[in-house]
């Protein structure tokens, strides 16, 4: 009897040993073919994309330069000028949200500014019913802000009254930052872009409503999370003759003479380097993977394994979509109270955007029938829409700030852009420099005012200079709050 049962013993090990090897052999065969293919379509569309129309490269992230975006918004402008296509700018809006007072006051400092730089886009503020709750004892200087926030304009500002959404059982400051994803249930706008209030603003930014009219989703990166042998990978990867980095100007060129003479730019746009997407480097592995039975069995957790970068979620530009936050409401919402340490930006990159899952799905759709697939999501410099106030103080950080097309270089003198350049190139400063707490929350500017370790360090003294100029920026327009 004992003699069967190791005969029988033996006899499974053999057999799964067996099915083992096939499917690893299967796998194998499945992942070099897949390889192949990608290959086959790099290749195809960095050689042709010239002459394609209506079919795009589902291999890549696309990233879209400053320069780029400005021409097709002077292209919209031309075109209304010409009285060929008038803007119905009541379609567009700059929209933030606020669950405390003092978010409020910002949100007056922002519009206010918008106004003065002449937007004709209405703003939009999604405001907690919680703060004018007869029992908030901030129930007043709410009401007094929100009297101050339509006096910017009375036609052009709408304010909402929403429920907020708040994680339970959170007291993190951020337990209540998932309220931002009502943007996405504007519906009847048809581009919106979302702005954190608790943000410097610079100038406006009414050009990134006419990106591709394909784009239902854009943002800058997390770039704080690249690490210096990250962006040389980056580099590497793009470099046109193996020695240097390619020269993003002439790329430019290209995209703005096509875009000029309304020709298709998808296919001519930088793409993010694969390296910041895919951590093993291996394309056609980690898609293999992700369509295992395995991954499938556990597709809520997919997005766990992250890429290096993700999208930021304190400025986006949108096309609301009532499926979209039908899927947010109903599904990742729920999904997330029971995971720690997730908020807004998880939820977007690992439920909805999450950079892996996106070329996987375009390149499955692009191999069923190529012109079924149209892009999504598109990458925004961050260097002109997405810096942290902690990055000024950040030496490795300017280097980024100086070449937010990740992958391609600017053309620099021997010495490169001056901080202050590089600062003042960009239109939205977000307030984030942990553990520094937010401005307001400070009684002076004193208290929190940078002093440079070395004051005989030039780059010190003048990282502090700048910091200082973005903080006290703050502290100079709140009178803005005053009724």
């Amino acid at each position: 009897m004992l003699f069967f049962s190791k005969r029988k013993l033996r006899v499974l090990v053999l057999v799964l040993g067996i099915a083992f090897l096939i499917a690893a052999t299967t796998r194998a065969v499945i992942q070099f073919q897949l390889g192949e293919e990608v290959n086959h379509y790099n290749t195809y569309f960095s050689t042709h994309k010239d002459s394609l129309h209506d079919i795009y490269d589902p291999l890549n992230i696309k990233q879209i330069p400053y320069e780029t975006i400005n021409v097709l918004y002077e292209n919209r402008v031309m075109e209304e000028g010409q009285r060929q296509k008038s803007i119905d700018w009541s379609k567009f809006a700059y929209v933030s949200y606020a669950t405390e007072p003092e978010y409020l006051c910002n949100t007056v400092i922002l519009f206010e500014k918008l106004k003065q730089f002449g937007t004709k886009a209405k703003l939009v503020v999604l405001v907690s019913k919680d703060l004018l709750d007869s029992e908030n004892s901030d129930q007043i200087v709410c009401e007094r802000l929100l009297e101050r926030i339509r006096e910017v304009d009375s036609e052009q500002v709408v304010i909402k009254l929403v429920d907020e959404i708040a994680k339970p059982k959170d007291s993190t400051p951020w337990n209540k930052s998932f309220t931002k994803l009502l943007v996405f249930n504007q519906t009847e706008y048809e581009r919106i872009i979302y702005l954190d209030s608790d943000a410097a603003l610079f100038d406006s930014m009414d050009e990134l409503f006419f990106l591709p009219s394909y784009v239902n989703f854009a943002a800058p990166l997390t770039y704080w999370f690249i690490s210096e042998s990250d962006l040389q990978a980056s580099y590497k990867e793009r470099r046109s003759d193996n020695k240097t980095p390619v020269k993003l100007e002439s790329v430019i060129k290209t995209l703005n003479t096509r875009a000029k003479k309304g020709q298709p730019i998808y296919n001519h746009l930088p793409s993010l380097p694969s390296s910041l997407v895919f951590r093993s480097g291996k394309i056609a592995k980690e898609i293999t993977e992700s369509n295992s039975l395995l991954a499938n069995l556990f597709k809520l957790r997919r997005g766990t394994t992250s890429s290096r970068v993700k999208f930021a979620s304190d400025i986006m530009v949108i096309k609301p979509n009532s499926l979209t936050f039908q899927k947010i409401a109903q599904l990742l919402i729920p999904n997330s109270w029971g995971q720690k340490e997730q908020y807004d930006m998880d939820l977007i990159n690992d439920g909805l955007y999450n950079l892996k899952e996106i070329i996987n799905s375009q390149f499955l759709l692009f191999r069923k029938l190529r012109s079924a697939f149209v892009p999504e999501v598109m990458v925004l410099p961050f260097g002109k829409y997405g810096l942290l106030t902690g990055s000024v103080r950040e030496r490795f950080h300017h280097e980024l700030m100086a070449n937010d097309i990740l992958g391609y270089k600017k053309s620099q003198d021997a010495t490169g852009p001056s901080l202050d350049s590089l600062v003042a190139n960009c239109k939205y400063i977000h307030y984030s420099d942990w553990p520094i707490n937010k401005p307001w929350l400070y009684s002076s500017f004193d208290e929190l005012k940078c002093k440079p370790k070395d004051k005989n360090e030039e780059l010190d003294v003048e990282m502090c200079k700048t910091w200082n100029s973005i903080l006290q920026g703050f502290w100079d327009s709140k009178h803005m709050c005053q009724a």
